[in-house]
């Protein structure tokens, strides 16, 4: 096969469960109130896979993505990490960063330990402001997640755990540009990034 102009793999995603404990308006992932568990054994082909593959380069991101990560507890990923290190040390040069994308309603002091243990780095999703954020970030019983997110967030902050912001951008949003750029700097947030979610219908 001709491999010219693909590559190198930058960004390997490993979804660690289906399960959020968010009922977000604007999801895309369907099974997401299933607990549909990632079998551990199943990150070593994986891996396996990657580092074989003809587009490997030296190094990429592995994201724990998609369903609330932190659904599965901080011995999930200590256990990962033992497989990443036994998988990688036949390649004592390559770089590999590790991120987790969380709602960050369920960071706490353990979580920070985990995320410090293993050098992972954090994003936020946060949608500005309470009242554009609780539009669509919900909870299962149609509460607004946006205090717990915050809390989240200063718990990062109170550990000195560096994180990013993902925010998704609606037509509500963009009506308050001012708003947004307000939350991120009194919230202190330097990095963020941002999404735009087309309405349905």
């Amino acid at each position: 096969m001709n491999t010219a102009g693909f590559g190198p793999i930058r960004l390997l995603v490993i979804q660690p469960t289906s399960l959020c404990n968010l009922d977000c308006s604007y999801c895309y992932l369907p099974d997401r109130q299933r607990r549909k568990m990632l079998d551990l054994e199943l990150i070593r082909p994986i891996l396996r896979r990657v580092l074989e593959s003809p587009f490997l380069g030296d190094g990429f991101t592995l994201l724990w993505h998609a369903g609330e990560p932190l659904t599965r507890p901080p011995s999930f990923y200590d256990a990962a990490n033992r497989i990443l290190a036994e998988e990688l040390a036949g390649h004592p040069t390559l770089g590999i960063n590790q991120a987790v994308q969380t709602n960050g309603t369920l960071i706490n002091g353990a979580w920070c330990a985990c995320f410090r243990r293993h050098g992972i780095h954090v994003g936020v999703s946060v949608d500005g402001p309470a009242f554009l954020h609780d539009r669509a970030r919900r909870t299962r019983l149609g509460h607004g997640s946006h205090a717990a997110t915050m809390r989240g967030i200063a718990t990062l902050q109170e550990h000195g755990i560096p994180f990013s912001v993902i925010s998704v951008l609606t037509r509500q949003s963009l009506q308050h540009p001012d708003a947004l750029i307000d939350f991120y700097l009194e919230n202190g947030i330097a990095m963020w990034a941002s999404t735009w979610r087309r309405p349905k219908g």
